[in-house]
């Protein structure tokens, strides 16, 4: 079986490791985009060392004369930017199917991982379905989701659910080998929700209206693609890398900053306060308890307003 991978992300490798060593014949088409987050030359050398035919597309139109050209017998897509109109992609007998790092149809966009961190969802979905027209709008096929844990990131979800994604696509595999039929779930478009890739006020906390718990959510969804959930003082941005609720309760004005005994409070509502940890300042990563060093003095208040 010939298996085309389309990508342009990092994400495609565990996959394409996978399929390498089972001497499966895997090609990748390596998708332009001003958002990937490996080298062309790096993705290249991988896939000469493993023996995975490489193609690095400077339109995206070439995608289409690539599938004619190779005619791969199934195509599974892992974080590809491009909008894709299916009725070009003819004579894939087994199927073209999107791996989708989210719920669906709860999380149906460009950067799932980041919505359900920052929405505090209690478990992460992973979905595979058909390739349609309609952004992520196919039959699942394939779903899993794993619990969101406290120390859970943005990057280490990426990562595990670019490990997870092998599992579906071997259970798919192996299903089309032994041609047995595919468990094609129909979305439910009464719950489908479309987010758009995170905008600044996306990552900007909001002391006025945050509880300290959506705080935390947010930090976790930004780092460290973002190094750290943004924040603004005297003119100048900051970023948190890490925090935790305080023990102490807070009677001041959100986002009011109290340092003692070698703590970082911020104030935030509802009585509560977080526990600053780690800032990102000039690139830098800061322990919270030398903030002072850098100007930062209790009564002084970060902002929310841009």
């Amino acid at each position: 079986m010939k298996i085309g991978i389309v990508s342009n992300s990092k994400i495609c490798i565990p996959l394409l490791s996978y399929l390498s060593s089972n001497k499966a014949g895997v090609m990748l088409y390596f998708g332009k985009s001003a958002h990937t987050d490996i080298s062309i030359n790096d993705l290249a050398s991988f896939c000469r060392a493993n023996n995975i035919q490489f193609y690095a597309e400077d339109d995206k139109n070439e995608l289409y004369n690539w599938q004619q050209l190779h005619e791969p017998d199934v195509i599974f897509f892992t974080g590809y930017n491009h909008k894709v109109v299916v009725e070009e992609l003819s004579g894939v007998p087994k199927g073209i199917y999107n791996i989708h790092f989210g719920k669906l149809p709860q999380y149906r966009g460009p950067s799932p991982v980041f919505w359900q961190l920052k929405n505090g969802e209690a478990q992460l979905g992973l979905a595979i379905h058909q390739l349609s027209n309609k952004l992520d709008s196919g039959a699942v096929i394939w779903e899993q989701s794993i619990k969101n844990e406290v120390y859970h990131t943005y990057n280490y979800i990426n990562q595990a659910f670019s490990e997870l994604q092998v599992k579906g696509v071997f259970e798919i595999l192996d299903k089309l080998s032994r041609k047995q039929p595919l468990n094609a779930k129909a979305q439910d478009e009464t719950q489908a929700q479309y987010y758009k890739r995170p905008q600044l006020a996306d990552v900007m906390v909001n002391w006025e209206n945050m509880e300290a718990k959506e705080i935390l959510d947010l930090i976790k969804a930004c780092t460290s693609w973002n190094n750290g959930v943004s924040t603004l003082i005297n003119g100048y941005e900051l970023k948190i890398l890490d925090a935790e609720i305080a023990l102490e309760k807070a009677n001041s004005i959100p986002g009011t900053i109290n340092i003692a005994n070698n703590k970082f409070n911020v104030a935030c509502i509802n009585n509560e306060a977080l526990n600053i940890n780690f800032f990102n300042i000039n690139n830098t990563c800061i322990p919270a308890r030398h903030a002072g060093f850098y100007g930062l003095k209790t009564g002084q208040a970060f902002i929310s307003n841009l």
